[in-house]
């Protein structure tokens, strides 16, 4: 046991009893022979070492010597040992020197070994037999021989491995009839614990003996060193749970028993380290050049060990502590050849690429090895590997097609983590399309990074191209470019191929249908909704491609189109259901491409919805999963969502903040420019600039109509534009826009049409207002979009109010009180009803008012009107409150009267959910009734 880090044996009792009862055998001068075997660091020589001090202690005379691959070439190097310090160690020189053969020498050894007898019990104990010279052996089984008239004991101790004693050795030393063999097995998980019981808190020892057996598979020295390394990590931060720590004292563990001396030993376990979980007997042979026999007999001997599991080491930290002593050259040659191996013999292409990194492997094969590799690392969410192997085969490119594809590649893959990861490759990406170099959709989908990052004009230059040879006429190209034209129509419809001037597209001749795939359909779908507004085949189209898409199969435009187009076609519940869908999918992952698109897609929806909270940490998460660069021209989607979401929730300091940040010169001539200019007139108008404000909203009107995305269901700019001529006092203005609106594609609609009717009832009269704004909040209701709803209640309390109805007023705040608490727009709330909150107050009760609300009513008329709102008839009253049914109807008259309404059901109405006890008495009468 190196360096002596045992102490103590654990689970050796049976053992040690073995050796004790042949040792008291040869005291009746019965000799005996104990062969100890086991794998490297398993405890033989500890064992052998507490057994020879105990011998000694009994009265015996030991000798002791070790074999050695040094000494194995001298001749009777491990006999002079034995003798070294004793009364016949000069005759034994002699005799090595003197004697004629080697029958004579064996002789008079023999005769020594009996003068050192004298009667007294004699122990010979060789610790690494199988390393002793030749010599030395055949002195031994001389003796083994003449054990039965001696009182002798030999204990031999052997490393299993390739070094093993021969099979005839193994044969005569077991013949002797007091033979015995012992084969010293790794320490159980009770072994483990009685290890570190004493060093280690008792709550925490069962958690540890688990760590303790994966890290070591019970191997003494390995658990030893482990306890050490985490004691000595306990001292150094008392506070951190005790765990098993792998550290200085296991890599010297590790080492004591790969450097044994024994160059096949540390040559595989090298390879095993090397190879990992890929190792196989016949590879790790290929790569350490040693046979196949004796890398399995390493193997035997490393899983009697307990180091090995299923072929490969138990822990990587053995693997790490051997190879950290490997000089650098070395490691970067067996890295270099376990990789040539591994890829000859099939092995994934990430496996093989660890092993290209590891030693900078730029040879020519590598290339195409380390762009596989980095696709699947990308899809198996490990991105540093993944960029890790694009550099690499960046440097292994020889060709010019070779640094196209690993540029082309570096696009693909840097798009999926962060954009802003493209932006240095766009222009290498441009010569490699014009010289021809990009393959199928990959030259098609450059035009869509080109307009990602702002630059039109090389991407129409690069439409342009995608028309020659030797693009021309690819039916892969074409089809890819079909979807990105439609992408570029429903994003960026100033870049287009179809400039005046140019010459027309080609049209593909004969039966040849386009490849389908939802890329091509969804682009589509959301082009239609944009232009013609919402159908309800396109919903349905839009949900069958979700159906089928899955979150890391289906590319993100697709995924994107198909809910945008539900959420244009006024469906954000179904929009939803499949965004939640996809973001779960996508489980813990925080970052990436894909990730902040759907977050970007989540916020719209929430808004459309009218949940403000959930709108601004959607819109968060959007930005935070990629830079802001990264975000491109797309940055204006999740700004024009924080900025509308943080303005309703009246944080104007929040959304004015977003809108101070720099954004793209360039996202201004995008659909995300669009949205971003509409929620920057919204929050001009919400800090009284309607001038500012009305002109956002006709610049959107205007670009709407020239990019043929003139439809409320996806940019409600009239409307907008409506509200600020309303804010300027212009309501014939206002009302134009309004019915304007109303009659464009999709302005029926539950959502545009509740918001038309809404102002359509501003500019109207006052008898005409409550009609239009009861039916405004039942489509708004109907379509769920709470924040809309709540504008729409506000108005028709004003008006109501302004009709002298106040009882009918109050229901309409306190419907909007209950919608403003469900989507978090108390702020909004506040803001339209501040005639009906108090200073200081919120809730229903300041929602009632103080002076005609049920804070007017007396104690006897509050118990009536608690059990009138909920249904009960006069006499059910009389007979609860043990008044008379004509005191009943004298204090709902006057109930009535204070209140104005005029029956029991708008009683019930104006009170419904509402406590109107006064105290604890009442509050208990209303739940009893």
């Amino acid at each position: 046991m190196a360096g002596g880090i045992v102490a103590e044996l654990f689970e050796r009792d049976e053992e040690m009893k073995l050796l004790t009862d042949v040792m008291a055998g040869v005291r009746r001068r019965e000799g005996g022979v104990v062969l100890i075997g086991g794998g490297p660091g398993v405890g033989k020589t500890a064992l052998l070492d507490v057994f020879l001090r105990r011998a000694a202690d009994a009265g015996a005379q030991v000798f002791s010597a070790s074999g050695s691959v040094a000494a194995s070439g001298a001749d009777l190097a491990v006999i002079k040992e034995l003798f070294l310090g004793s009364d016949d160690e000069e005759e034994i020189r002699s005799a090595t020197r003197s004697s004629k053969g080697a029958g004579e020498f064996e002789d008079r050894l023999f005769a020594a070994m009996c003068r050192e007898t004298r009667g007294q019990l004699v122990v010979v104990a060789v610790d690494d037999v199988q390393l002793a010279d030749a010599a030395s052996l055949r002195c031994l089984l001389y003796l083994v021989r003449r054990l039965r008239t001696a009182p002798l004991m030999m204990v031999l101790c052997e490393s299993t491995g390739p070094h093993m004693l021969p099979p005839a050795i193994h044969a005569e030393l077991l013949r002797h009839p007091q033979a015995r063999q012992l084969r010293l097995l790794p320490l159980s998980r009770d072994g483990i614990a009685g290890v570190i019981e004493h060093h280690v808190d008792t709550t925490e020892a069962s958690d540890l003996v688990a760590d303790f057996h994966a890290v070591s598979g019970g191997n003494p020295l390995l658990v030893h060193a482990l306890l050490a390394d985490s004691r000595d990590a306990r001292r150094l931060d008392p506070h951190q749970p005790s765990k098993a720590v792998a550290s200085t004292a296991f890599t010297k563990a590790a080492l004591a028993w790969a450097y044994r001396a024994e160059a096949e030993l540390f040559d595989v376990a090298c390879g095993f380290a090397v190879l990992g979980e890929a190792a196989t007997p016949p590879l790790v042979a290929c790569l350490v050049g040693r046979g196949a026999d004796a890398v399995e007999q390493v193997m035997t001997a490393l899983d009697t060990a307990g180091l090995l599991d299923g072929g490969t080491f138990r822990d990587a930290a053995v693997g790490k502590a051997i190879l950290e002593n490997v000089d650098a050259v070395t490691k970067a040659d067996l890295r270099r050849r376990a990789a040539r191996l591994l890829h000859d013999d099939g092995a994934p292409a990430t496996v093989v690429a660890q092993h290209l990194l590891a030693a900078s492997v730029t040879e020519s094969w590598a290339g195409r090895t380390l762009l596989a590799a980095a696709e699947t690392a990308m899809e198996e969410g490990q991105e540093e590997l993944s960029l890790d192997c694009l550099r690499l085969a960046g440097q292994s490119a020889r060709t010019e097609r070779e640094r196209s594809a690993v540029v082309m590649a570096r696009v693909k893959i840097g798009w999926r983590i962060d954009p802003r990861l493209v932006s240095p490759w766009l222009d290498p990406l441009v010569d490699a399309l014009n010289a021809g170099h990009l393959k199928g959709g990959d030259a098609a989908w450059t035009v869509k990074h080109l307009a990602w990052h702002g630059q039109f004009r090389e991407a129409e230059e690069s439409l342009a191209r995608l028309g020659e040879a030797p693009y021309a006429g690819d039916p892969r190209v074409e089809d890819e470019l079909h979807v990105v034209r439609h992408w570029l129509k429903s994003t960026c419809p100033s870049v287009s191929d179809e400039a005046p001037g140019r010459a027309p597209r080609p049209q593909r001749r004969g039966l040849q249908p386009r490849q389908v795939s939802p890329s091509s359909y969804a682009v589509e779908l959301l082009g239609t909704v944009m232009a013609e507004g919402p159908h309800d085949h396109t919903v349905a189209m839009a949900e069958e491609i979700l159906r089928g898409c899955r979150y890391n199969e289906t590319v993100v435009e697709a995924l994107e189109a198909a809910l945008l187009t539900l959420v244009y076609a006024d469906r954000p519940d179904r929009a939803l259901f499949w965004c939640d869908a996809l973001l779960q999918q996508a489980g813990p992952r925080s970052s990436g491409t894909v990730v902040a698109i759907l977050s970007g897609v989540r916020a719209e929806i929430a808004l459309r919805q009218g949940m403000l909270p959930a709108a601004e940490e959607f819109g968060r998460a959007a930005l935070a999963a990629i830079s802001l660069p990264g975000w491109g021209m797309a940055v204006g989607t999740p700004l024009s969502s924080l900025v509308l979401a943080t303005t309703a929730s009246g944080k104007s300091g929040a959304a004015g903040a977003w809108l101070n940040g720099d954004v793209p010169e360039r996202m201004f001539e995008t659909r995300h420019g669009l949205l971003y200019t509409h929620a920057r007139g919204h929050y001009h108008l919400a800090v009284d600039r309607p001038a500012a404000a009305l002109e956002d909203f006709l610049t959107c009107g205007e670009l709407a109509k020239e990019w043929g995305t003139d439809t409320p269901t996806f940019l409600p700019w009239r409307s907008s534009a409506a509200q600020a001529h309303l804010a300027l006092g212009n309501s014939v203005e206002a009302r134009a826009l309004v019915r304007e609106q109303l009659g464009r594609p999709g302005g029926s609609t539950f959502r545009a049409r509740g918001v038309s009717l809404r102002l359509l009832a501003a500019v109207s009269g006052p008898d005409q207002r409550p009609a239009l704004l009861r039916e405004s909040i039942n489509l708004l209701e109907a379509c769920g979009s709470q924040v809309e709803l709540i504008r729409a209640l506000a108005d028709r309390s004003q008006a109501l109010h302004a009709l002298g109805a106040p009882a009918k007023a109050r229901m309409a705040a306190r419907h909007a009180r209950t919608v403003a608490d469900n989507c978090g727009a108390d702020a909004l709330f506040r803001r339209l009803f501040r005639d009906e909150v108090p200073d200081g107050e919120g809730g229903l009760e300041g929602v009632e008012g103080e002076d005609e609300g049920s804070a007017g009513l007396t104690a006897a008329e509050r118990r009536v009107t608690a059990l009138a709102a909920v249904g009960h008839s006069n006499r059910e009253i009389g007979r609860k409150l043990f008044i008379t049914k004509s005191t009943v109807e004298q204090h709902l008259t006057r109930v009535y009267r204070k209140l104005g309404v005029r029956s029991r059901a708008e009683l019930s109405d104006l009170f419904v959910g509402t406590n109107m006890g006064a105290g604890p008495g009442a509050e208990r009468l209303a739940r009893t009734s």
